[in-house]
């Protein structure tokens, strides 16, 4: 028998895109996984693992219903500061935007890129009919008023402990951040009240004439920053929002024995929020309990318990959004097709779309 014919070399080259091709989708979430892996690696080698499991095993559990509380109350929060950035553009109920909002953080979580935001604006703008970049708008908006707050925790921590002496250049940071994300805001906003939307010669250009569109139309989406009563309620709803949040954390530090001040719970959000902000890994996994171990061994906690409570505290508050998310999307009435934007119209039977909506 002839042995078989070597595969052709040219054969080889035209099959090897269709493979890669294939295998694309599960390479960034098998490379994040692997980082994931190797910075919790990092974190588990460096300390008694022992001790660890020790900690986590002797947790007091009582403690979580405060947790889970504060974190609901945190969101509710997040809700109404969302309605004040959207009220210019319509009125919706609070119990919408947070059924969204759960939503979305549930997205983050399981969807890579922190997706979740991206689902926010699907739901909001397939029950709204507003357009994208004004809903994307209020989102950033979002963003810089949490940099707002976090910047008040910061100078409170720096102020209250001399530990927090490493976090000036992030103060400074995000002061300058919030002054210039303000006026940039303000700007935009002013260029656009009241005015039509630009007319662009068509000749000039068609990709010219959509971006002044959307320019106009995100601009649209932050008018609220030119309001001062406006600002007044998404500022305090946002300062309001991360108190609950860190309320979370001192709950959980209570709940693995931790004697801190409450105030040092103020910069864990600070360190939490900025860990899983960039997606790195899934849901911030290995980042969040690098930055949280690192923050507390900063104030004197021991290198095993920093790590239990970094494990414990990304474990109970993702546990709660895995289970809500999908009740969030019961409720919305949404399909799988809707949370995965495989449609763009709306769905046979549905009620009007500014209904669900509508109502505080």
């Amino acid at each position: 028998m002839e042995p078989a014919p070597a595969y052709p070399e040219e054969a080889l080259v035209r099959a090897s895109p269709f493979a890669l091709r294939r295998v694309q989708p599960w390479l960034r979430p098998l490379l994040q996984l692997a980082l994931a892996g190797g910075l919790l690696a990092v974190l588990l080698l460096r300390v008694d693992r022992a001790a660890v499991r020790e900690h986590l095993a002797e947790a007091d559990l009582v403690w979580l219903p405060l947790a889970f509380a504060a974190n609901i109350i945190s969101d509710w929060f997040r809700a109404i500061r969302w309605q004040h950035l959207l009220l210019p553009l319509r009125r919706f109920g609070v119990p919408f935007l947070f059924a969204t909002a759960v939503l979305g953080v549930a997205g983050n979580l399981v969807l890579p890129l922190r997706a979740g935001e991206a689902l926010r604006v699907q739901v909001l703008r397939r029950r709204s009919g507003l357009g994208v970049s004004p809903i994307a708008a209020t989102l950033i908006g979002e963003k810089l008023l949490d940099v707002v707050a976090y910047s008040t925790f910061i100078v409170v921590g720096l102020v209250l402990f001399r530990e927090a002496a490493f976090l000036w250049p992030l103060a400074v940071a995000y002061g300058a951040l919030v002054i210039v994300g303000l006026a940039g805001f303000r700007y935009l906003a002013k260029r656009s009240d009241g005015k039509a939307e630009p007319q662009v010669d068509p000749a000039r250009g068609h990709i010219r004439a959509w971006l002044a569109r959307e320019l106009h139309a995100f601009a649209g989406g932050l008018q609220s920053f030119r309001r001062p009563s406006a600002l007044f309620h998404v500022t305090w709803s946002s300062h309001a929002a991360w108190l609950c949040e860190a309320t979370m954390y001192y709950a959980f530090g209570r709940a693995l024995g931790l004697d801190l001040s409450p105030a040092v719970y103020l910069l864990v959000v600070v360190a939490a929020s900025l860990a899983v902000s960039v997606p790195v890994t899934q849901a911030g996994l290995g980042v969040f309990e690098l930055a949280i171990a690192g923050l507390l061994i900063a104030f004197g906690v021991d290198e095993a318990t920093a790590a239990a409570y970094a494990v414990f505290a990304h474990l109970f508050f993702a546990l709660p959004y895995i289970i809500s998310g999908p009740l969030a999307a019961l409720v919305l009435r949404l399909s799988v097709s809707d949370v995965f934007f495989l449609r763009a119209k709306g769905v046979p039977g549905e009620a009007p779309a500014a209904e669900p909506a509508a109502g505080v």
